[in-house]
């Protein structure tokens, strides 16, 4: 009898085997070689779901990306309509956990990415979707102009997560909540 795979269990297994290679070698030491050693198995193992290189770094997206989906999904559920907004941008200002790494990644996709790469096309649904979710978050604020506070609030969180791996000393969770709690106090009010 064939033993059952958890297919969501092993994509998120290779996702983190991908993300401590990034950590540790950087976007250029992601392989399926690497990945395989990284969990123990043979390429086989990873090729049986992932079969390119850009597979893996999807993945390593799109893992990232629904965990992320949980925790904010949480956070908002239990946020005061008036307050969603601060909370929705102080939770995208973090810079714990694998944070660091991710937008590590992110930077590394959108710099070398073709543009009919699947990480890509990840990248930027997910940036709409964020995008989206500041607009509603800044429409139950209160917000005269919910687009262009989602709009502007948008583009100073990429701004942060570029100036995060420029100079992670300066612009991390600590110094950047102030920052983005003034503004979001001068959009809505």
């Amino acid at each position: 009898m064939p033993v059952e795979i958890d297919l969501t269990q092993r994509l998120a297994t290779i996702a983190e085997a991908t993300l401590d290679i990034v950590a540790s070698d950087g976007i250029d030491g992601v392989s399926i070689r690497a990945v395989a050693k990284r969990i123990g198995g043979s390429t086989t193992l990873v090729t049986n779901y992932l079969p390119t290189r850009e597979a893996l770094l999807r993945n390593a997206v799109e893992h990232a990306i629904h965990s992320w989906a949980g925790e904010i999904g949480q956070v908002v559920g239990q946020t005061p309509a008036a307050e969603r907004l601060a909370v929705v941008a102080r939770w995208a200002c973090s810079t714990t956990g694998n944070d660091q790494v991710l937008r590590r990644l992110f930077m590394e996709i959108l710099g070398r990415a073709q543009p009919e790469s699947e990480a890509l096309m990840v990248l930027r649904q997910d940036a709409r979707q964020s995008r989206d979710l500041l607009a509603g978050a800044a429409r139950d604020a209160g917000a005269g102009d919910a687009a262009f506070t989602a709009d502007l609030v948008h583009l100073v969180l990429r701004g942060f997560y570029v100036s995060s791996l420029e100079d992670p000393e300066r612009w991390n969770s600590d110094s950047v909540t102030p920052v983005i709690d003034r503004l979001v106090r001068l959009l809505i009010n």
